[in-house]
């Protein structure tokens, strides 16, 4: 018998929102992403491993590890 198993990453854009970027200063829009992961078997995901956050500066490009408290706050404006 044959299994066929291994790990799927998925990326969703969560938003763009105006905050100021921790690696060139700028304020500037930000878009906030959710990474997630997840063991899978026959290419169909059937355990969930964890998310993470991202944010990446549209004015230098750079991009950072955020919490989801972190995402929230930038996605409503407050950041």
């Amino acid at each position: 018998m044959l299994v066929i198993f291994g790990f799927k990453n998925s990326s969703r854009n969560l938003g763009l929102a105006q905050a100021a970027c921790p690696h060139c200063g700028n304020r500037a829009a930000q878009r906030v992403d959710r990474n997630k992961r997840a063991f899978s078997v026959f290419f169909i995901p059937i355990i969930p491993l964890g998310s993470s956050f991202s944010a990446t500066c549209t004015a230098c490009g750079s991009t950072t590890k955020i919490s989801g408290d972190q995402a929230d706050q930038i996605l409503s404006g407050a950041y």
